[in-house]
């Protein structure tokens, strides 16, 4: 009986340290943080760069990545009008060769959901692209050539108009109720739910990219916006139109 028991303790201690080791593998799989980042301007922006995209054997990664944020952020300048890009330009872009578990590129509205899944407080309302070997891949130049506007469209949207901007809010439920979205053209001739149907706040960012450039799903550009959802296009002319300069 004792030699069972004694049995049973070792297997629950090995069963445990295994258990232990497999959590411990886990958690060194998971893609490391930036310690460090050194600031850049381009084009009016500042750029949070990970210095190991500046220096080591991600440096020609991470040229390559300033190199495609600057030509967009290019194009950005050029169709948005200038007293809206200079507040644009106030959101802060973070560029990480990678960090954590984050993929997608993201705008980080909330410094209470970045604690409570253990990232730092300071990537607070900052447009984030946190793997960069993401950023200069074909998918943002004949898919979502606007992704950095889109993301920057969120970010005006909280910064600038407030998340609850009652007429974002009172296009988006007309357009959800309207069904136009629910089959809608993606840019590969499938039909889906537009993403727009997400919640207010996409549907601001992806019709923003369809009133000043491209989007992946219908109406595509502004042409097909201002046909087929001219109170949508309305809403994108008032908001986004340059303001009055007093004489």
């Amino acid at each position: 009986m004792l030699r069972y028991i004694s049995y049973l303790v070792l297997l629950l201690n090995t069963t445990t340290q295994i258990s232990a080791h497999e959590n411990l593998q886990e958690k060194s799989a998971e893609p490391s943080k930036p310690t460090s980042r050194t600031e850049r301007k381009i084009e009016g922006w500042t750029i949070r760069v990970d210095n190991r995209l500046l220096s080591g054997p991600d440096q020609e990664l991470g040229a390559k990545c300033l190199r495609f944020l600057e030509a967009k952020l290019v194009d950005i300048k050029i169709v948005v009008p200038e007293d809206k890009v200079k507040k644009l330009q106030n959101v802060k872009i973070v560029l990480d060769l990678t960090h954590g578990k984050l993929g997608s590129m993201q705008y980080h509205p909330s410094a209470s959901w970045l604690k409570a899944n253990g990232y730092s407080s300071d990537l607070e309302k900052c447009v984030h692209i946190p793997r960069a070997a993401d950023l200069p891949v074909k998918r943002n130049v004949n898919e979502q050539p606007w992704v950095i506007l889109h993301e920057l469209a969120h970010a005006y949207h909280d910064q600038v108009l407030g998340f609850e901007e009652p007429r974002i809010r009172e296009v988006y439920e007309k357009y959800k109720k309207s069904g136009h979205g629910d089959k809608t053209l993606l840019f590969n001739g499938e039909r889906v739910k537009h993403y727009a149907l997400t919640d207010h706040k996409e549907f601001f960012a992806e019709m923003t990219e369809a009133y000043f450039g491209v989007n992946d799903f219908f109406p595509f550009v502004r042409a097909e916006l201002k046909d087929s959802e001219p109170e949508i296009y309305e809403l994108m002319s008032k908001i986004w139109a340059p303001e009055k300069k007093s004489r």
